[in-house]
């Protein structure tokens, strides 16, 4: 299962993924990913608590009620987008995530109430899973396999190098890494709007480094997230304009451009 939250203005980030074999990685309060590890009755016991609260039986988009007497004035809200594999297939459900001075604001539903508590048990697991459910119980900092690329053709600004004066490690160009990403990814790109269709490639964790440290080599600037992506822009003088990369992390759930988020 894994629990996506998405700002009211901006930005999904992971909360919570869960996998069969016991790998469970959660979003600490700084933004940074931490691993710990559940034994297999573990895995099963959470898998229990998720399936059984009944809300995963079909896919669904849980609304906002306002309270009675009550006309809120329009405004973005935050929404908690919850998958989870049932056995059988993937199950989203979506909810709202309402700030506490805005509660009065809104009728809570059966439901509604429900998945906010589920996800503030999956994100402290440890106050309700025995000790014999953990194999590794101690969090330690998420280290990703591999990353999916994302590449953007736009204006890059400042003194960032040009492509040409990267010693890039791989055969493929810069400019060609990857395939056209599909307009109805869900796959996260904090890049500009650039030209359509992005391009995306996954990259296992040593070659991510290696085209980070020659991008660093060449005196481009790399912005780091506190969940392990990275971007960095360079000129393109052969193209009249720029390349941006964005490096996402990628969790257990995932392995490539073409999952579905």
């Amino acid at each position: 299962m894994r629990i996506d939250t998405l700002g009211e203005t901006c930005c999904p980030a992971t909360a919570v993924v869960a996998t069969v074999d016991g790998r469970l990685i959660t979003r600490a309060d700084d933004g940074t990913l931490v691993e710990r590890r559940l034994t297999a009755g573990g895995a099963r016991q959470l898998a229990d608590e998720v399936i059984g609260t009944g809300l995963f039986d079909r896919d669904r988009i849980v609304g906002l009620d306002p309270a009675p007497g009550v006309a809120p004035a329009p405004h973005a809200i935050s929404v908690r987008t919850f998958r989870v594999w049932t056995g059988a297939r993937t199950v989203t459900v979506s909810s709202p995530v309402v700030a506490q001075s805005d509660e009065k604001l809104y009728r809570p539903s059966a439901a509604w109430t429900q998945l906010d508590a589920l996800a503030a048990r999956l994100l402290a697991p440890e106050s309700w899973l025995p000790v014999t459910a953990w194999s590794v119980a101690t969090s330690r900092p998420y280290v990703p396999d591999g990353f999916r690329v994302v590449v953007s053709t736009e204006q890059v600004g400042g003194s960032q190098p040009d492509v040409s004066a990267v010693d890039w490690p791989f055969t493929i160009p810069i400019a060609d890494l990857g395939e056209p990403l599909s307009a109805s990814s869900q796959i996260f790109t904090p890049v500009g709007p650039g030209t359509k269709p992005l391009r995306c490639a996954a990259l296992d964790a040593s070659d991510a480094k290696a085209a980070r440290d020659a991008i660093q080599r060449a005196g481009a600037g790399v912005a780091d997230f506190p969940d392990g992506a990275f971007s960095t822009g360079l000129m393109w003088k052969a193209g009249g304009s720029g390349i941006v990369l964005f490096f996402q992390a990628v969790l257990p759930d995932q392995s490539s451009c073409a999952d579905p988020y």
